[in-house]
């Protein structure tokens, strides 16, 4: 017996230990807090730590979340593309229903960013960071905001949602203000004066080109190289001076390195100062062309070089492979399934909004049915009790007229009996003429009403002596019965 309750005892010791053994965390929590509070601004360090860390000594599902979600988070930093969620799915399955806003605003965010990576699912991406904005309401990591926005922005010009796009640069580009980055505030500032160029609002165009001038002392290299682009791009729609344009093409060259340069802009500006060969140069140079929006330029550039140099035969083949390029299918698809990206995620939010509110209204009217079901209950509970009360009144005034009319008997027959004995000793009158007087206290109460004193005169003739009924009474050794009464002789 005793062996037994020991095992059972050890057995319960050892399941306890183990309870708290799988609810703390493992050696490496600290460094993965370590690496959090560091890794925008030592991203090399922080890869270097993590890859350092034994996944298999982690513990539990929040920390391999966050090994992994620091980890995608690093990578892409260290510009390591990853196109597949190996990495990152432990913390897009834990996140989903657990941790803080900031911890959903980068799982979905990095995310987003694989699907990028891909090359083919802009519209996936563009659902990832639309619920990291929702998601990542609540969190303070401002940078990360920034970037999601930034990231959108992009999306939004791909296919042509120029006012969209236009807003969400310019929300990003007041985050990374506020956090002091001058370079990629100046780059969202950038693809604003790009997309007003676009649509034509040259206003708005110069408004943005002054606040970038104001504020490109503090950029880096590339972000000035790619303001003198957006620049170039914008005096070539707009301006009429070609030395102008011939100055803008000669500075920003020099002030961008070779890898560095737009050359569809360079070209779209000797096409626009009459210098073809040096055009053709500059797309010679442009190098390969990678995405769908550089391949629509560069035809359009190509086939409006062939034409200035009276090849129209090219020039017309150009252009036809551009029409087939704007009018293909999977663009139109891309297009249509990023665009109602948004649509789908604001009804989700409205459909989630109207059961709340109806659950609310059915809630209402389940508290306003117990409310009038509980008036009922108590309105019946009170007329019951002012039924009940009514005919305790009803029979409180029976009894009382019933014992009003013993008692006017009894004073009667009191009376007489001291009229007719005369010869009775004086304690026995005196106890009569007591009694009589009790008994006038009673009725003189009764008619002035005085409940009170009517109810203190019926306690003292109870305390009299009360047996076998009103008449019943042995006081001072006179037997008092029914009237008439005759003491013996």
């Amino acid at each position: 017996m005793l062996m037994k309750l020991r095992t059972v005892i050890y057995s319960l010791l050892l399941a306890t230990l183990c309870m708290l053994s799988c609810s703390r965390h493992s050696v490496h929590w600290g460094t993965l807090r370590q690496v959090e509070a560091c890794i925008e601004a030592q991203p090399d360090s922080a890869l270097a730590a993590l890859q350092r860390i034994d996944v298999q000594e982690l513990a539990g599902k929040e920390e391999r979340a966050k090994y992994a979600l620091l980890l995608s988070m690093a990578l892409d930093k260290n510009y390591v593309d990853k196109t597949d969620f190996e990495v990152l799915q432990p913390a897009i399955d834990y996140y989903q229903g657990h941790g803080t806003a900031t911890d959903k605003l980068r799982t979905y965010y990095y995310q987003g960013r694989i699907y990028q990576n891909q090359q083919k699912h802009d519209e996936l991406a563009m659902q990832c960071f639309v619920k990291a904005v929702t998601e990542g309401t609540a969190s303070d990591d401002i940078l990360t905001k920034a970037r999601v926005l930034f990231t959108q922005g992009r999306i939004y010009s791909t296919i042509y949602e120029w006012d969209k796009c236009i807003a969400t640069y310019l929300e990003a580009a007041e985050y990374f203000k506020s956090m002091g980055r001058t370079s990629s505030y100046v780059n969202c500032i950038a693809n604003v004066i790009n997309a007003y160029t676009i649509i034509g609002d040259s206003v708005q165009a110069e408004k943005y080109i002054a606040l970038a001038q104001e504020n490109l002392d503090g950029c880096s290299a590339k972000i000035k190289a790619h303001f003198y682009s957006i620049h170039l791009t914008f005096l070539v729609a707009y301006g009429q001076d070609k030395n102008d344009i011939r100055t803008a093409i000669n500075d920003y060259i020099s002030i961008s390195s070779t890898s560095a340069t737009d050359w569809l802009s360079v070209a779209n500006a000797h096409v626009k100062i009459g210098d073809t060969s040096a055009a053709m140069d500059a797309l010679t140079r442009h190098g390969e062309v990678i995405n769908t929006p550089q391949r629509l330029k560069y035809q359009a550039l190509l086939s409006q070089i062939y034409k200035s140099a009276g090849n129209y035969k090219e020039a017309m083949d150009v252009y036809e492979h551009y029409v087939a390029l704007t009018d293909s299918l999977e663009y139109a698809r891309v297009k249509s399934d990023i665009q109602f990206v948004e649509e789908k995620h604001s009804l989700e939010l409205k459909n989630v909004r109207e059961k709340a509110k109806n659950d609310i209204t059915i809630l209402v009217a389940i508290i306003v049915v117990i409310i009038i079901f509980s008036m009922l209950i108590i309105s019946r509970y009170r007329l019951r009790i002012k039924t009940a009360e009514s005919e305790l009144a009803k029979q409180e005034k029976e009894r009382y007229m019933q014992l009003y009319a013993q008692m006017e008997q009894e004073r009667d027959s009191l009376t007489e009996l001291l009229e007719q004995n005369k010869e009775l000793n004086q304690t026995a009158k005196n106890a009569l003429l007591e009694r009589i007087g009790l008994l006038n206290r009673f009725f003189l109460a009764n008619i002035t009403k005085d409940a009170k004193t009517s109810k203190e005169v019926d306690k003292e003739r109870r305390l009299a002596g009360e047996q076998g009924g009103v008449h019943g009474l042995y006081t001072h050794g006179l037997c008092w019965q029914s009237p008439p009464f005759h003491q013996a002789s």
